[in-house]
């Protein structure tokens, strides 16, 4: 499917639907967003080196990366949390 048509079957997927129908495509469509929030799911990323030169040691931090490589939260994330609000 390409963008064009993935958009147009979210914006079209409760067109005309039946109120029984209703329910099956919120819960699909919810299982949809977690798959994509799950892809971008953020992991600690340790930056630093940790040594020690001339009695001085460098500290190491840690910063959350998405998956997707950008810092969390990435504008994915941002986009599905404003939507949400």
């Amino acid at each position: 499917m390409t963008h064009d048509e993935l958009i147009a079957y979210i914006d079209d997927s409760t067109n005309g639907l039946k109120h029984e129908h209703l329910f099956e495509k919120l819960l699909t469509n919810t299982k949809a967003l977690r798959a994509v929030v799950e892809l971008h799911k953020p992991k600690k990323e340790v930056t630093g080196m940790g040594v020690t030169f001339e009695g001085v040691t460098t500290s190491l931090s840690t910063q959350l990366l998405c998956n997707c490589g950008a810092l969390y939260p990435c504008s994915t994330i941002e986009a599905i949390e404003k939507e949400l609000q």
